[in-house]
């Protein structure tokens, strides 16, 4: 990915706040202010892409941005409002190019089960021509503010429609069901994002290949009847219990912690907070933790240590192994939608105790779903980016499910989870067939 409009003459060098990173325009008689206002656009465009991609957009500072496009503060502000606006210019420049990059190189494709594999293959190689700016959008667009993430939203709108379109021409007048297509998309954005973060971004020989095959497996006419089967709930559900699991002082302060976080947000907890909601005293609450970080992590990892421990039980009930997921999925749906406090600690960004918070979240939503995977038979288990595609699909359906759409009863998309995490294992129409067995027994 990369900023291909109002391009900045002159190659890139290596970044360095103290030099200009892209040359300024050669001074000439009768230069048009257009023009010399596009082009420091252009080298401000890509210098906001240089700093983000090596530090995140939280460290960058405006005076950096100058330096290196080489312009000055007063030229800054005559073409953006500030960081964040710039930001959000820069972003959607290398989403629209992107786009129309990667739509292109399936547009002459006849047949439609190749087309996938011309979408990930440019997409992959966006992300090795331009990593700094894969990194822009498809990481820091998602943490750098309300806006950001919203129009990082919109962007995964954009490449859902055009692989929509793409597949709306398949075979008997298949329409592929669009929680699958964002299914999709989502799968291999957070595979990406996984990888850039990693510093992989370089080596992503295969991915468009693997992603394709992972792809296709979903795409069946069978997933037609999801729709309907996310509608209906297995019979003779037990009730959920969202009653903490400890009792004493521990008890009261991890409930305390997570009402009020729940509620309020993370910024809001203080230790004077949580005692008076707890009703305990300073010493009681330093008996037990050292800080309101310590404390709020404690609060989320016992909240989801309880839903992984329910989704086990709900598993152990399925007729089959593969109804057994299911089932876990409808438990997970469930409780999270009679669980503001676990709903808003574990999803909402808005929610994470910094970046040990928001690391602390992944790895025990990550052992939620693990944990129903663990069930699979060792010899049907996906393997490598297979693997990977589809946790990350079930995870980031899950949480947009839940942010995007928020209902008091919670997501009603279990079928459609269970069908990514079964279809490319058992086949499409056995996931399908797995799913109504539960739903009917």
């Amino acid at each position: 990915m990369a900023v291909e409009r109002e391009k900045a003459t002159g190659g890139p060098r290596p970044p360095a706040t103290s030099e200009a990173l892209y040359e300024k325009l050669p001074p000439g008689p009768g230069r048009r202010a257009s023009e010399v206002a596009a082009h420091q656009r252009a080298r401000i465009h890509n210098a906001m892409v240089e700093l983000v991609g090596e530090r995140g957009y939280a460290a960058v500072k405006i005076r950096d941005v100058v330096s290196l496009a080489g312009v000055s503060t007063r030229s800054f502000y005559e073409n953006f409002e500030g960081k964040e606006d710039c930001f959000l210019r820069t972003h959607d420049l290398i989403v629209r190019g992107a786009v129309r990059r990667i739509g292109a190189a399936q547009a002459d494709e006849l047949d439609w089960r190749q087309r996938p594999g011309r979408v990930f293959n440019a997409f992959a190689r966006e992300i090795e021509i331009g990593p700094h700016a894969a990194r822009l959008a498809l990481v820091d667009a998602y943490d750098a503010g309300v806006e950001s993430l919203e129009q990082a939203w919109r962007a995964e709108s954009a490449f859902e429609a055009m692989i929509g379109e793409g597949l709306a021409h398949g075979p008997d007048g298949f329409v592929v069901p669009p929680l699958i297509v964002e299914g999709i998309v989502a799968g291999a954005a957070r595979l990406a994002r996984l990888r850039l973060l990693a510093g992989e971004a370089e080596n992503l020989n295969g991915f468009g290949d693997e992603l394709t095959e992972w792809a296709l497996s979903l795409l069946d006419q069978s997933a037609g009847e999801l729709a309907l089967l996310d509608r209906r709930s297995v019979s003779a559900e037990a009730d959920v219990d969202v009653a903490p699991s400890l009792n004493g002082d521990r008890a009261s302060i991890l409930g305390a912690t997570a009402e009020l976080a729940g509620v309020n947000g993370y910024d809001y907890l203080t230790i004077p907070r949580i005692r008076a909601r707890a009703d305990i005293s300073r010493a009681a609450f330093n008996a037990q933790f050292a800080s309101v970080e310590d404390c709020f992590l404690a609060a989320l990892e016992l909240r989801v240590d309880e839903a992984r421990d329910e989704a086990s039980r709900a598993q152990a009930e399925g007729q089959t192994w593969a109804g057994g997921i299911y089932r876990a999925l409808v438990c997970l749906c469930r409780r999270f939608g009679s669980d503001p406090p676990l709903l808003n600690l574990c999803l909402d960004d808005d929610f994470a105790a910094g970046s040990r918070g928001s690391v602390w979240r992944r790895r025990l939503i990550t052992a939620v779903v693990d944990r129903i995977d663990g069930k699979v038979p060792v010899e049907r288990q996906l393997k490598g980016l297979a693997d990977e595609a589809s946790k990350s699909a079930i995870w980031e359906l899950f949480q947009h499910d839940i942010v995007r759409r928020p209902r008091s009863e919670g997501p009603q998309i279990a079928a459609t989870l269970a069908y990514i995490a079964l279809a490319p294992v058992i086949g499409a129409s056995a996931a399908i067939a797995a799913i109504r067995n539960e739903q009917t027994a």
